[in-house]
């Protein structure tokens, strides 16, 4: 017993000195004193991020696991695939076009889908302990799709994992939420290279002394090339809830009829913020949160999911793109294996047909090549 108490003391010691180290690294850069902002005309980067037009989420967390979109998971050894296989992903996600893929690196119970120096609900101590955002930035690289960042931000008490989750709770001792979602940025903009948008999600749920700004500062400090996309929640884009932000969205809506305005004024300053479109490929009526245009709308794969109607999801994807969206974001899904089913492999590819033929519509055929 003592053995055993005297490593978790160790353990934490370890936590807490990686985590000082990196605190002196993120607010020893003088870059993150002085404010950002998007940009206020269309420049060179977004430029190329439009010109990727059809994007893909690839869901995957502990959520596949527990079988909650909402999970609130505490047991790192939930997460345990067969073998995760990001090369038959991509290989399918290029066929069907896509140029960018982003990976919900860390969902709504706090698990991390890297080594964090900062908490041990990771999978170092996972039933798979391999470094999976590496493998997905790796895969994508070697298939020609940018990779790109989820991260579910935390530390209101509607939405803390140390409510729930006995380890968060004694890390978040003597540190904050904010300083731990700081540090676990830094990571995964320092540690994979360059990343082309780190989608920023449930601002609502941030610890309430961590404002927008100083996320976007840090992102935009140690990867200036990148997007950095605030979540603007369930809406067609004509509001914005969260700002600074190079993207506007509304979460599974398309733009109003009359189209999306890019051309946004906040406060005294014109700023250049394109849409994209987030539409989920699987229904499943037992889990479903009903955010969806269609019934069923998840985000992930379970047993009793099925991928919609290609016809059905081409349908709002064209209206986007008629709307002026300037990007899809397909929700996509491996399942317990690590990999796409056939099924919803095949709909994918067939889905990207569809969109190939949209894109030579709007004179985009270019950007599928």
């Amino acid at each position: 017993m003592f053995n055993k108490k005297l490593t978790e003391s160790m353990k934490i010691v370890s936590y807490t000195i990686a985590f000082i180290c990196l605190l002196i690294h993120i607010y020893g850069c003088n870059d993150l004193k002085m404010n950002h902002y998007p940009a206020k005309l269309k420049n060179g980067e977004i430029t190329k991020w439009e010109n990727l037009r059809f994007g893909a989420f690839v869901h995957f967390n502990d959520n596949t696991f527990s079988g909650m979109e909402l999970s609130k998971n505490t047991d790192a050894k939930k997460f345990n695939p067969v073998e995760i296989s990001f090369d038959s992903m991509m290989f399918a996600l290029q066929k069907a076009g896509v140029k960018y893929a982003v990976l919900t690196a860390r969902h709504t119970s706090g698990f991390c889908l890297w080594d964090s120096k900062v908490t041990g609900f990771d999978v170092a101590n996972s039933a798979y302990p391999h470094d999976v955002v590496k493998l997905f930035v790796d895969a994508c690289r070697k298939f020609r799709i940018q990779p790109c960042m989820y991260y579910c931000l935390w530390g209101k008490n509607d939405w803390n994992p140390a409510n729930w989750n006995p380890l968060i709770k004694e890390e978040l001792k003597g540190r904050s939420p904010k300083e731990i979602i700081l540090a676990q940025l830094t990571e995964l903009a320092e540690n994979y290279g360059e990343i082309c948008e780190f989608w920023m999600d449930m601002q609502c749920w941030a610890d309430p002394t961590l404002s927008t700004q100083e996320i976007y500062n840090l992102l935009k400090s140690k990867s200036p090339k990148a997007l950095v996309h605030f979540n603007q929640h369930v809406q067609d884009g004509t509001k914005i809830t969260y700002f600074p932000t190079d993207i506007l969205n509304g979460e599974e809506r398309i733009p109003p009829v009359a189209g999306h305005n890019a051309m946004r004024q906040v406060k005294h300053a014109t700023y250049y913020l394109p849409f994209e479109y987030e539409i989920t490929s699987q229904r499943c009526d037992t889990r479903t949160l009903g955010n969806g245009l269609m019934k069923g709308s998840v985000w992930f794969t379970y047993p009793d999911s099925h991928f919609y109607p290609v016809d059905s999801l081409y349908k709002y994807i064209k209206q986007n793109f008629e709307h002026g969206g300037s990007n899809i974001l397909l929700s996509t899904a491996p399942d317990v294996t690590g990999s796409y089913r056939k099924s919803d492999q095949d709909s994918i590819i067939k889905l990207g047909n569809l969109i190939r033929q949209e894109f030579k519509k709007h004179h985009l055929l270019q950007v599928t090549n």
